[in-house]
């Protein structure tokens, strides 16, 4: 099969991508990740006022069970996706060094430290008047997971087509929202719009995780149906074993 210059180095479809196992990683981390956000934006519409994302999970809020499982529920799709990705990397630029997948798990990890420390009632911003030890840990590991998300979605840049259209909008969308809000944060003005556009973040940054996942999926899959044709073509049908059904070509994964 013809390439492009920017492959993804991977083991062949017949280890681990092209497993089962890593198949049924990458699809139940996907759904995990969007029941997740859906859980988010019902926590968001039946809030009382406006907030910022960590806000929906603070202690005493009424979404406050409801975020942090949603935000738990994150980490561990996130972490069942890296790893049903795993070997998916450019091995080119700065970024290309290590595997897509660590950024992921390192991303799942700090929402994982987020959701098990959420920030105290009201969400001060950490080092302020008012402010606890809690909402330290909760906004470093939640800036840090959105960081390491961003790391991850530069990542697959390099992919190919496919995986660059997927990639560009959702940078655009996570560091312009992000930044905004962030900003608007720090000011302590505009809460409303500020919670909106880190809940825009939050959502361009979950569905370009659950769109990589299906893309490398459906790429996989249809490499080997190819393989699969590819070999039963060449083979003579009285030459084939009862039960063969042909072996799996060298993955590719094509712009």
């Amino acid at each position: 099969m013809p390439h492009s210059s920017s492959d993804i180095h991977v083991p062949s479809a017949s280890n681990w991508l092209g497993h089962p196992a890593a198949a049924a990683l990458r699809l139940g981390g996907a759904a995990l990740v969007l029941l997740a956000l859906g859980m988010m934006w019902a926590s968001r519409i039946v809030f009382p006022g406006n907030t910022y994302v960590s806000g929906l999970g603070a202690a005493g809020e009424i979404t406050s069970v409801a975020f942090n499982v949603s935000l738990a529920m994150v980490a561990l799709g996130g972490a069942a996706s890296a790893v049903g990705l795993w070997g998916m990397r450019s091995g080119r630029g700065l970024f290309g060094a290590w595997a897509v997948s660590t950024s992921l798990l390192a991303a799942s990890a700090m929402f994982g430290v987020g959701a098990a420390v959420p920030c105290s009632t009201g969400c001060p911003i950490p080092l302020s008047p008012g402010a606890a030890p809690q909402d330290l840990v909760h906004t470093t590991a939640a800036v840090l997971g959105f960081a390491l998300a961003g790391v991850a979605i530069i990542q697959t840049l390099r992919f190919g087509r496919v995986y660059a259209v997927l990639a560009v909008p959702s940078l655009v969308l996570v560091i312009a929202a992000a930044s905004a809000g962030g900003i608007l944060s720090l000011a302590g003005v505009a809460t409303g719009l500020g919670g909106w556009l880190e809940l825009i973040a939050t959502t361009s940054a979950l569905l370009w995780l659950t769109a990589v996942s299906l893309a490398t999926q459906h790429r996989i899959t249809t490499a080997a149906v190819l393989g699969r044709s590819m070999a039963d073509s060449q083979t003579p049908h009285a030459a084939r074993p009862i039960g063969w059904t042909g072996g799996a070509p060298h993955l590719h994964l094509l712009g």
